[in-house]
């Protein structure tokens, strides 16, 4: 594999991603307004009662905001993948390596997750009382997972939309409901816990393992079903079981 090949690839897919400003604005921002939609959002009575006894209670808004910036990237990372398919043909017929391809559309989305990641912590940081660096470690597994699944989901799925669907029935349920450990944002959502101050929360060191195994098992599914896809077609011959030579001679 020539990593200066994939690092062309990868240029490429970002020059892509620049050229398509509103849907990619659309993607970054979608999951913050529906983080301040609900941060703003007139609290009742019995609510401040419980917040008073447990200020981790509206935990779940920062974790919607957080793990908004996972969908964002996963959306990315689907469009990147199912977007480039009908080039792949072509670039195999140059040259290109199916590994570079992939490792390329890969680093492309990691660079879109390197400036999310300190802008959500930031945002959400700035609006909540919680420790900056944990948040901001929590968003990075969430990204780094959410990669793997747009990826696997982009394996699966013939079109965008079906893949979109997918990518919000996995994510959209880990936003607002408790967190499991077979989730794959388990570590991340435990990490946010850790962020503002939950004391039965989940370790660093296993969040983190339980993300990048989560990470490594989605990225290995996903490049199993991809590379099916990503084959070098052979030509079929008009004439089959007549060798060429014996075609030329006619």
């Amino acid at each position: 594999m020539n990593v200066r090949r994939a690092m062309t690839v990868a240029g490429m897919h970002a020059r892509d991603l620049g050229r398509r400003r509103l849907a990619l604005a659309i993607v970054i921002l979608l999951p913050l307004v529906f983080y301040f939609s609900s941060k703003l959002q007139p609290t009742d009575p019995a609510m401040e009662e419980r917040l008073a006894d447990d200020p981790a209670a509206d935990l779940w808004i920062v974790a919607a905001g957080a793990i908004g910036a996972g969908w964002s990237v996963a959306v990315a990372a689907l469009f990147v993948m199912i977007g480039s398919r009908r080039a792949d043909q072509s670039l195999l017929l140059a040259g290109y390596q199916p590994a570079e391809l992939f490792l390329g559309r890969v680093l492309t989305v990691l660079g879109l997750s390197a400036l999310l990641t300190p802008l959500y912590a930031v945002i959400i940081a700035w609006q909540s009382d919680l420790d900056l660096v944990t948040l901001a470690g929590a968003i990075a597994l969430c990204v780094v997972v959410s990669v793997a699944i747009g990826v696997l989901a982009a394996a699966l799925v013939p079109r965008d939309m079906e893949g979109v669907l997918v990518i919000v029935g996995v994510i959209g349920i880990q936003m607002t409901a408790d967190a499991q450990t077979w989730m794959p944002l388990w570590g991340s959502a435990e990490l946010i816990g850790r962020s503002a101050g939950v004391p039965d929360a989940a370790s660093t060191g296993a969040a983190v393992l339980h993300s990048l195994v989560y990470a490594a098992v989605l990225f290995a599914v996903g490049i199993a079903v991809w590379a099916r896809r990503v084959t070098l077609h052979r030509a079929v011959p008009l004439h089959p079981g007549v060798p060429a030579g014996a075609l030329a001679a006619r």
